[in-house]
């Protein structure tokens, strides 16, 4: 799709599993279930799909998707299909991750965001290390301070999202 002197694309990361009923909430799922129908685990399947947007001296990638730090437990839980593969969606389309200049992320939710980072050896690195991310500052704020509470060594809810 041509934006002005914009190249938009889609590009396809994993699909995977959520729960039906967290997904539509309130809508009964005898309704939603025609068009996205469950598994044995009421899980429905949704896809990570990401955009590439380049032109103007730049390339950008909208959305990271789920990544690939996952182990087989949240492999299962999540369903995860890792057929498709954001890093290999766009070296199909000629893109290495160094060549992209912005990471746009609309929010830090792990389907949204996971793939921002990457592992190598025993550390955590930026995907895309060219990249400058941009991230809503209140969302941020937010990311933080729920990491702070979940990470507390009190917590009861203590999560490895932001890891």
């Amino acid at each position: 799709m041509k934006l002005g002197r914009l190249e938009i694309s889609v590009v396809r990361g994993p699909e995977f599993r959520l729960d039906g009923g967290a997904m539509f909430g309130v809508v009964p799922k005898v309704l939603w279930e025609r068009k996205l129908p469950a598994d044995e685990r009421n899980r429905v399947r949704l896809a990570t799909n990401c955009l590439l947007v380049r032109g103007g001296g730049f390339t950008a990638v909208v959305e990271s998707g789920l990544g690939d730090r996952w182990d087989a437990k949240a492999r299962d839980r999540f369903a995860i299909d890792g057929r498709w593969n954001l890093v290999r969606s766009l070296a199909d389309r000629g893109v290495r991750p160094e060549d992209v200049d912005a990471l746009v992320l609309s929010h830090l939710h792990f389907d949204h965001a996971g793939g921002a980072t990457r592992r190598e050896a025993d550390r955590t690195v930026p995907a895309f290390p060219n990249a400058t991310l941009y991230v809503q500052a209140e969302e941020l704020a937010h990311a933080r301070r729920t990491w702070r509470q979940t990470n507390s060594p009190t917590s009861a809810r203590r999560t490895s999202a932001m890891r």
